[in-house]
């Protein structure tokens, strides 16, 4: 399995001659308003890629952009979806397979798998874990701290890689009636490092960060000494990956 981090939340997983898309956007401009211009440059891929599969964790537009599944899935291809978001994933007419939290499905050797997750408010999402050969990722998308990581862990055995939001972002969003709160609606840098940890995972490769911050989107600043302190003071190995880059 090679491994390419995308914009933001996304990655792209080449498994064998498939290739799979999570939460992969390349257009950011519907939320301009809440999250600004991008302050690190945004990396071109739909005129190259074209996917076997695309994965959502939940349907905010930093994390779903329909022009992805436009340009970049195959006409063969399939959406492998979050049974919950049935209803909004069925409009795109494409094929798709709807998963609940614990329900797996496999096609040529690529498994994936639902898995339960929190979003920061109040939105359905699930996490995905992705399992080829002898690799298997957790994506988390943008979710908050929550207590079943230790039962994912007990569930969910050798994970090489876990895909988590490291930003603590704190959102105040008049213009959709959410009003401002001070708790984070994605993980801080040590609930992220914990998080890996409980899932047993091989390293914590951060998402979800340094690349949005508005009066109304209003994340933790993280610096490269607060990666290195946080992953001595918990334990739990990481991996830095800048967008465009794949995975050692």
């Amino acid at each position: 399995m090679k491994i390419q981090k995308l914009n933001w939340a996304g990655i792209k997983l080449e498994c064998g001659n498939k290739v799979v898309l999570i939460d992969a956007v390349e257009d950011f401009k519907p939320y301009h308003t809440i999250l600004g211009d991008p302050q690190t440059p945004l990396i071109r891929f739909t005129e190259v890629v074209q996917a076997d599969y695309i994965l959502f964790t939940h349907l905010h537009l930093d994390h779903f952009d329909v022009s992805v599944v436009d340009k970049c899935l195959k006409p063969d291809g399939k959406i492998i979806g979050f049974k919950k978001l049935e209803t909004a994933l069925s409009k795109l007419n494409r094929s798709t397979v709807y998963l609940d939290y614990n329900e797996e499905y496999t096609d040529e050797g690529v498994s994936f798998k639902s898995i339960f997750s929190l979003d920061g408010i109040g939105d359905e999402q699930t996490a995905w874990i992705v399992f080829y050969q002898d690799k298997k990722i957790f994506h988390g998308g943008d979710t908050l701290w929550h207590n079943q990581f230790w039962k994912l862990a007990q569930e969910n055995a050798d994970i090489d890689y876990a895909f988590l939001p490291v930003n603590a972002a704190v959102v105040n969003f008049p213009m959709i009636q959410l009003e401002y709160s001070t708790i984070p609606v994605s993980l801080t840098l040590e609930q992220a490092f914990n998080a890996a940890k409980l899932l047993h995972a091989k390293q914590l490769i951060p998402i979800h960060y340094q690349k949005f911050a508005t009066r109304y989107y209003l994340p933790e600043e993280i610096t490269e000494d607060d990666f290195a302190r946080m992953s001595k003071t918990i334990g739990q190995p990481y991996q830095i990956v800048k967008d465009g880059e794949y995975l050692n």
